[in-house]
């Protein structure tokens, strides 16, 4: 875990685009989201994956919190099967249904892998 203050100072200094800051302002008033809907809900095109853009943005975070944005990537090997790292895990993780089960396509709970905010990070009650 990382304070809330900490998180917005690395993304403050990360020099995101307008558009970069768009889709993290995005998740973090939504809370859950997956690549259909964040795709809509922002109008982007459909390439780049805006899931692969989360990542990019991520990677411009974490070079301002390099030591938990290693805790992160780390800790993200370990939350799928194969030992994959995502870096968007610095913002947001796989969500889980009633019985503690991903919402992806391979657990066979969702179309599409869905993603939610980390509770910290979660701004959407401000308004």
């Amino acid at each position: 875990m990382i304070s809330v203050k900490a998180f917005e100072e690395a993304v403050n200094r990360a020099g995101l685009s307008s558009n970069e800051q768009e889709i993290i302002d995005h998740i973090r008033y939504t809370g859950v989201f997956n690549q259909v809907t964040l795709t809509k809900d922002l109008r982007l095109r459909a390439k780049p994956p805006v899931l692969s853009t989360l990542c990019e943005i991520c990677r411009k975070i974490g070079k301002h919190i390099p030591d938990h944005f290693d805790s992160v990537r780390t800790w993200s090997e370990t939350q799928n099967e194969y030992g994959v790292r995502w870096d968007g895990n610095l913002v947001c993780s796989t969500a889980k249904n009633g019985d503690g089960e991903d919402l992806t396509p391979e657990a066979g709970t969702t179309q599409y892998h869905t993603f939610v905010i980390h509770k910290e990070f979660f701004n959407g009650l401000e308004c």
